[in-house]
């Protein structure tokens, strides 16, 4: 009887901890996207767009309005709490100074890759 009882007891534990390494998978899988969006608009924010290219593994970053020489002066998340998924749509508030020194926010949307490699790329128009 006490066999039978360890056996559930293992097989619940068992399950227990396949349920919860599937939560911390995706829980991991979101910091690491947010942590690869945060490093490319660092990036850019400090005017190093180009570093990027250099971490390993590199992250490859485009957005048009940094590609046409608008300044990153600030940035932040529409819904800071929100869970980035891979390939899905996250939005960020930009507060850009163009070439006359002229500031305006406007709300854009990336989407972070992981694999096969570390992307940052601007998914809207």
């Amino acid at each position: 009887m006490r066999m039978y009882f360890l056996s559930g007891v293992f097989a619940a534990l068992l399950g227990f901890l396949g349920c919860a390494g599937q939560t911390l998978d995706d829980a991991a899988k979101s910091q690491h996207a947010k942590y690869i969006l945060v490093a490319a608009l660092d990036a850019w924010k400090a005017g190093h767009v180009e570093s990027l290219a250099a971490r390993t593994p590199s992250i490859r970053f485009a957005d048009h309005d940094q590609r046409a020489g608008m300044e990153l002066v600030d940035y932040e998340f529409e819904n800071e709490a929100a869970q980035i998924r891979p390939f899905q749509n996250v939005r960020i508030v930009l507060s850009l100074r163009d070439k006359q020194g002229q500031t305006n926010e406007k709300t854009v949307t990336y989407q972070v890759g992981v694999e096969p490699a570390l992307t940052v790329l601007r998914s809207d128009n």
